[in-house]
């Protein structure tokens, strides 16, 4: 099953809010994605981001599991 969500999540790339580079990390609560140097240079502590491939696993496998709570 996770198999068929991996083509859907390679298209899904995330470009870094400041640079446009490949983002890898998620601000918590926002739409704001950063590349790895970004993240680094902006915020002192990383646990205030997430890193996007998680997030964006969970929320697919969720729907997944669960396609009736899209109704």
């Amino acid at each position: 099953m996770f198999l068929n969500l991996l083509p859907f999540l390679v298209l899904m790339k995330k470009k870094c809010l400041v640079c446009r580079a490949e983002a890898f990390y998620l601000m918590k609560n926002t739409a704001n994605f950063y590349c790895q140097d970004c993240a680094e240079e902006n915020f002192a502590d990383l646990e205030m981001l997430v890193k996007i491939e998680d997030e964006e696993v969970k929320e697919q496998i969720e729907k997944v599991l669960n396609p009736e709570d899209e109704l």
